[in-house]
């Protein structure tokens, strides 16, 4: 369950709910105030399984960074109703609880709290606060707890387990999905091998995430470990995001500035990150 919410933020839940609904228009180029801390209700534009996906795809990288609080539950709401696949990136406390933010520090996008995500309690992750891209309203942070609460099961969700994380916590994450029964509904990333590999084994959809130069890794190699999606930079020279895909790989490359530069790719793409999945 969330924790219990400021009373501004409370107050916004008459709001959000409009919004989510598709009665009033979710902000495109600016940041909006707070969202509900209720059961989010995905549009059915937003499909549920990874099966019922169509392509390409779009995913709302750190659920809308250039217009949303970056890994708020704003910008995965507001994603989700206009169809989106929410990404996010799992991170961990001092306690090992799983929580929703990029990079390993607090100090680029939180208030209230500085230094290693790791060295940071529940409790002071829970009073910090998520700066806005635009100026606009802060946000509060999220644990995955959290967002699997308010979105698990409803639309397809791309987790990236992030670098670093040990083969126990890739575990730990896995089981929690386990016990969600999610596995129909999640593409989880990795940039590690093994640990892409092992996000295959235990029945995800598994998306090996690489850089600007193809991996080290053969093709085979990479298909035989159960691996069907590949998220390349978008940097990688586009005769090679070709022979991704003519290896039989869904592509989708990272990260683009908005969806009008994912409207300009190959038509054989099967899908991108951007961080402003709203801009046509």
């Amino acid at each position: 369950m969330f924790r219990p919410r400021p009373a501004s933020i409370v107050s916004a839940a008459a709001l959000s709910l409009a919004v989510i609904a598709g009665t009033a228009a979710a902000p495109a180029t600016a940041s909006p105030g707070p969202v509900s801390a209720g059961p989010a209700h995905p549009s059915p534009a937003a499909p549920d399984r990874v099966s019922d996906l169509t392509y390409p795809t779009t995913i709302s990288h750190r659920g809308g960074a250039a217009v949303y609080p970056e890994e708020s539950m704003e910008g995965f709401t507001a994603s989700v109703k206009d169809g989106f696949l929410p990404e996010m990136d799992i991170q961990f406390l001092e306690d090992g609880t799983p929580v929703l933010i990029h990079d390993d520090t607090a100090d680029r996008t939180l208030n209230g709290v500085s230094g290693p995500i790791r060295d940071l309690s529940l409790e002071e992750w829970n009073s910090a606060t998520i700066k806005s891209p635009t100026g606009g309203a802060e946000a509060e942070t999220v644990t995955l707890d959290e967002a699997l609460d308010e979105l698990g099961g409803e639309v397809v969700m791309v987790p990236e387990i992030k670098p670093g994380a040990t083969s126990a916590e890739v575990d730990q994450v896995l089981d929690e999905f386990d016990e969600r029964d999610l596995s129909d509904s999640l593409i989880v990333q990795s940039f590690d091998f093994e640990a892409a590999k092992t996000i295959a084994k235990r029945g995800y959809t598994s998306l090996y995430l690489m850089g600007a130069t193809l991996p080290k890794q053969s093709f085979d190699e990479i298909s035989d470990a159960g691996i069907e999606w590949v998220g390349p930079s978008k940097n990688l020279p586009t005769r090679d995001l070709r022979k991704l895909d003519k290896a039989g790989f869904h592509v989708a490359p990272y990260t683009l500035k908005t969806s009008k530069d994912g409207h300009r790719l190959p038509g054989w793409i099967d899908g991108y990150f951007t961080d402003d999945a709203w801009t046509k």
